[in-house]
């Protein structure tokens, strides 16, 4: 976990500035996060969390969506912390936790004090509100007389996490102290390390120093350059890690959060990460609160979209796990099929010897003559002759006839394949809430669920298609199938239409007015189209382009599934 307690050392003190505000409002947003709403020269709204796998403090830009019913814990801030103003931000020593004064008024008016500690310790997070006696008013998880490890009951005396067995970093702070630095430090770092030699430094630092995490025990071996500890680096790594702590005590972090190749955040700090080398990026930020909306929020995003697509992702996985294998029966029942000439040869080759045939036999070995060789034949005794060549023919025809007949049902599997694979990549790159409704829908209409209507019985509003401008001109791209088909048959005639060329892919339409547009122009619509399809990310993309009057849909076809002639197709990368 990124956040530490050298972080939240550092979080504290810029979230000093918090100091002397007061507390307007205060209000729930989820489960297990609240708003302040403070205001000192301006308005301000604190985050605090408790998620298991988002905790954290910051402040944020708006106000977010409140929960419909606050939380008992949540009443209970209100009734102790409204009107209060807060006289003091801190990190107590060594711990991942952010501590906030506040000075208020109790029931009967008269001033009291009150703590709420923030505990950032992922599963084990928690918000606990304790009044001015030190004991606990009450908290968002609150254990029981069975728990052994630490009680959080009201009315108890606050017990913070048990300590840890490591030193404090703040003994290695560097520090000068009338031109001096700490000598007392310096030894107990230096003696440490000399237990530790041949230990990897990132190790050594983690398991000896309280404060430190993974990351920036790994970032601080790394600046120093040294990999195992000995007597002839054991200073060198002193030094940075004294530096490291001043960013984190001093109040001088830089932020930053690092991202892959992709764009996607992997890490992020109060300190600058260095240990990063090609193929990933620094970006910087203003403020540690940046820094956890940034990061938190794209983390959301992603969780939000996965909670609210989830139920669809399993709908549209059992399909394709149902069409696999029936798939799998038409194309067993196919090969029984192939067998069917070797029945119509049976026939042939009784009649041609019939007259060599009595009724009664139950095998016979008759002369082929197109190929000059004889072929043993199995015959019904109960049949004559005539008879059993009858029913060799009724054999090879009803097979033939159930060739084709599966030959048409694997066309339709087919084309409900190929449906089901564009509608799982426009769920893939859905976003909001109406997207995902859309699909369900579009899905309903299918005949795959069950339609669902709003409250008052009227179906939602549908949404409009992406636009994106390029020069002059209007490129303006679908969200799934039933909006493909809109927009692709309501263009004029002269619009040029885009689709990645043999893969699942949205419908762009690039409105031209009759003008013709410049290669560039074909390039960036291309690009755009890659992009909002399967092949998004990939290169060298094929995506095919053709007026809008040479694109057709086959009659009771799938929504979505069109064919197109005259077409032109571009090679592009499909990131925009």
């Amino acid at each position: 976990m990124s956040i530490d307690g050298l972080f939240c050392a550092c979080l504290a003190n810029e979230l000093k500035a918090l100091e002397g505000a007061k507390i307007e409002k205060i209000s729930q947003t989820g489960g297990e996060e609240l708003i302040f709403q403070l205001y000192s020269s301006r308005r301000l709204h604190l985050l605090l969390s408790a998620s298991r796998q988002n905790a954290r403090v910051c402040l944020v830009p708006d106000m977010p969506v409140k929960a419909p019913l606050p939380s008992p814990f949540c009443m209970l801030l209100r009734k102790h912390l409204a009107g209060g103003r807060v006289e003091r931000v801190f990190a107590p020593e060594n711990e991942r936790i952010i501590c906030f004064d506040i000075k208020c008024k109790d029931e009967l008016g008269y001033a009291c004090d009150r703590r709420i500690y923030a505990e950032l310790m992922g599963k084990y997070s928690n918000l606990i509100l304790t009044g001015g006696d030190g004991r606990v008013l009450g908290a968002l998880y609150l254990t029981d007389l069975s728990f052994s490890a630490r009680a959080i009951m009201a009315g108890l005396p606050y017990e913070g996490p048990p300590r840890q067995e490591k030193a404090s970093p703040r003994l290695f702070q560097r520090s000068e102290v009338r031109g001096q630095r700490s000598e007392n430090g310096r030894e107990l770092f230096l003696g440490l390390c000399e237990k530790n030699y041949g230990c990897r430094a990132a190790d050594f630092l983690l398991k000896n120093i309280a404060c430190f995490s993974p990351l920036t025990a790994r970032e601080t071996a790394f600046r120093a350059n040294i990999e195992l500890l000995d007597k002839r680096n054991a200073e060198h790594l002193w030094d940075i890690a004294g530096g490291i702590l001043n960013e984190a005590f001093g109040g001088a972090g830089k932020p930053c959060i690092v991202e892959d190749k992709d764009g996607v955040p992997v890490a992020f700090s109060f300190t600058l990460l260095r240990q990063y080398g090609a193929g990933f990026r620094l970006r910087e930020h203003e403020s540690l609160s940046e820094t956890l909306c940034a990061w938190f929020g794209e983390k959301g995003r992603k969780e939000n979209k996965d909670r609210r697509s989830s139920d669809l992702k399993k709908l549209l996985d059992n399909l394709k796990n149902r069409i696999v294998k029936k798939m799998a029966l038409h194309m067993e029942k196919l090969a029984e099929c192939a067998g069917k000439d070797g029945f119509r040869r049976c026939g042939d080759l009784i009649i041609g010897s019939i007259y060599l045939l009595k009724q009664g036999m139950e095998k016979a070995t008759l002369p082929d003559y197109e190929t000059g060789e004889t072929a043993e034949i199995p015959l019904d005794r109960r049949l004559s002759p005539a008879d059993n060549a009858a029913a060799y023919y009724k054999k090879y025809t009803k097979l033939k006839y159930a060739e084709a007949a599966v030959r048409q049902r694997i066309e339709i599997t087919e084309e409900e394949r190929r449906y089901i694979e564009s509608v799982a990549d426009a769920a893939a790159r859905a976003e909001t809430d109406a997207e995902f409704d859309e699909l369900r829908a579009e899905l309903a209409q299918a005949g795959y669920i069950k339609a669902a209507r709003n409250a008052k019985g009227r179906k939602s509003a549908l949404l409009a298609p992406l636009e994106y401008k390029i020069g002059e001109f209007v490129l303006r791209v679908g969200r799934n199938n039933l909006q493909n088909d809109k927009l692709t048959f309501s263009s004029d005639k002269k619009d040029i239409w885009f689709h990645v060329k043999n893969a699942p892919g949205s419908h762009a339409v690039l409105q031209t007015g009759g003008k013709e547009p410049e290669a560039e122009v074909y390039t960036r619509a291309a690009q755009i189209a890659a992009y909002h399809s399967s092949q998004r990310g990939n290169k060298n993309t094929a995506v095919d382009y053709a007026p809008v009057r040479f694109v057709k849909k086959p009659p009771g076809s799938a929504p979505g599934r069109v064919e197109y002639t005259r077409y032109y197709t571009a090679y592009v990368d499909g990131i925009i």
